[in-house]
């Protein structure tokens, strides 16, 4: 798993290869809400990024994502946020 463009703060996709047992594996980190959607905390997508969350102005850009989404209903009650899956097998 890994975030598709961790730089582009305009949009926020995850992509799994793999087939099942990388669907299955991100159902373990996440919470499927459909067959494109998987809820995330946000914890776990800056994990997913790997070292670009560690360029300067990287966490202000991803901070300023998660409250657009918020207010786009995107992010739930816990922290988690909707994101698009391309599953890639």
């Amino acid at each position: 798993m890994s975030l598709d463009a961790p730089r582009d703060f305009t949009t926020l996709s995850l992509i799994v290869e793999g087939g099942p047992a990388a669907e299955e594996a991100a159902g373990r980190v996440g919470t499927w809400t459909d067959a494109d959607h998987l809820v995330l905390p946000a914890s776990t997508l800056v994990a997913l990024a790997g070292p670009v969350a560690d360029e300067a102005g990287w966490r202000d850009g991803f901070d300023q994502m998660i409250d657009y989404a918020t207010r786009k209903g995107w992010v739930d009650a816990s922290g988690g946020v909707r994101i698009h899956v391309e599953q890639r097998r």
